[in-house]
């Protein structure tokens, strides 16, 4: 699945993500950058709104996982089990999220789960980024649950 099919699918799923102009701008099998812009997404000091920033890391760890679950061939939901996000600067510009999984052993452990019990977890960082700096720092725990 393409980063344009992915983008179809969650804007389908998730309908919020239409209004906040969600895009998904690169996927691999392992990472995701996602992004929404400024415009749609400030608050009343001009800053990004926090509600986006969330919105944008969730989406990129959904979709990640989502991207994932697809490639293994795993039928099932991705839901979002637990998060904390932490907000470390204003964001001033379009939102950008960032995640990959650097251990591979992550994803046999998560389809193997899957293939066993019918539903599998997978912790991620998702990093909301300005300039090359962090300003967002996204924990979540992602489910997959199969139906």
């Amino acid at each position: 699945m393409n980063n344009k099919q992915l983008e179809s699918l969650v804007h389908k799923e998730i309908p919020i993500t239409q209004a906040l102009d969600i895009r998904i701008e690169e996927i691999t099998d392992q990472s995701i950058r996602v992004e929404a812009p400024f415009e749609a997404n400030k608050n009343i000091h001009n800053t990004a709104f926090a509600g986006s920033i969330y919105t944008v890391a969730t989406i990129a760890g959904w979709s990640l996982v989502t991207s994932l679950a697809m490639a293994q061939g795993l039928e099932g939901s991705v839901v979002l089990a637990k998060a904390d996000i932490k907000y470390i600067k204003p964001i001033n510009g379009d939102i950008v999220a960032k995640c990959s999984i650097k251990d591979t052993d992550s994803i046999d452990t998560f389809a193997s789960s899957f293939r066993r019990k019918k539903r599998a977890r997978l912790s991620l960082a998702v990093e909301v980024v300005e300039d090359g700096v962090i300003k967002a720092l996204l924990n979540a725990n992602f489910a997959l649950v199969g139906n």
